[in-house]
């Protein structure tokens, strides 16, 4: 078995780009692509630093600049304690992802893209770190003006599961109208399964306790705009149709809001008793 590459860190816990704190509130944009029909195999912590990078192009850019970070900001991403150990961990991460194939239909071509995430990495003694996206993910990640979805970076990096941020996407891509009604997700349990990555030998059973159902609980509990429900339809006995709903929207929020107004007297508006 190949052994992994050591690295060695100086300055490791003293080095910092520390800009994190404002681009958690910063917008990951991507192509509807990559996020619905796109192919690919990431753990969760490699699908955060995705959407990380993501989250430092900008709206003008018009090809890849190198991105620059550090171990410093990537302990704060994956929210890992800062350590020379940990600074190698990530860095195998890193590589890991390097190595890692995306496939992705291309419907007005016509044709099939396989490509990597990141197509070099270059790491700093002090802790610097610079990235590149490959540029064969141009179309999905740059230049959006249609057939995209924006979500805030602090939605992804706080879920734990990796089911639950592809889930979390989703239904992000499938709210056509930003929240005024109910999104609804709809596929096969095995589209469900090529989805989110879960495996293809799992019977329903197994992708709605293991997967569906642990993801829906991480999301409802983290994410304050959404409100999922897991609905399925049958033929017969068997489970042909799974539908996500979210139940948050617009209105909604309102009402309850006006609602909660309402029944508070003057004396309590004013005074907060």
């Amino acid at each position: 078995m190949q052994q992994k590459q050591n690295y060695i860190w100086k300055n490791d816990r003293n080095f910092a780009l520390d800009k994190y704190e404002n681009q958690q509130y910063y917008y990951v944009v991507e192509s509807n692509d990559l996020i619905a029909k796109a192919k690919y195999d990431l753990t969760a912590n490699q699908l955060k630093i995705v959407d990380f990078l993501i989250s430092k192009i900008k709206p003008e850019d018009k090809e890849f600049e190198e991105l620059e970070t550090s171990m410093y900001e990537l302990t704060n991403v994956l929210e890992i304690k800062r350590s020379g150990r940990t600074y190698n961990q990530i860095a195998n991460t890193l590589d890991d992802l390097r190595k890692k194939e995306v496939t992705i239909y291309n419907q007005e071509r016509d044709s099939i893209v396989r490509t990597g995430w990141v197509s070099s990495a270059e790491y700093f003694k002090n802790g610097k770190v610079i990235l590149s996206f490959d540029k064969k993910l141009t179309p999905y990640l740059l230049d959006l003006s249609k057939n995209y979805t924006q979500y805030l970076l602090i939605d992804t990096v706080k879920l734990k599961s990796k089911y639950s941020i592809l889930l979390y996407k989703l239904m992000r891509e499938a709210d056509k109208d930003k929240g005024k009604s109910i999104a609804i997700l709809q596929g096969t349990p095995e589209e469900f399964k090529e989805w989110l990555g879960a495996p293809k030998s799992y019977s329903y059973n197994s992708l709605k306790n293991q997967v569906l159902k642990k993801a829906v609980e991480e999301i409802n509990l983290k994410i304050d705009d959404m409100n999922l429900e897991i609905l399925q339809g049958r033929y017969g006995r068997k489970v042909v149709q799974i539908e996500i709903h979210n139940n948050w929207t617009v209105h909604q929020a309102t009402e309850e809001n006006t609602e909660y107004v309402k029944g508070l007297s003057t004396h309590d508006w004013l005074n907060g008793e």
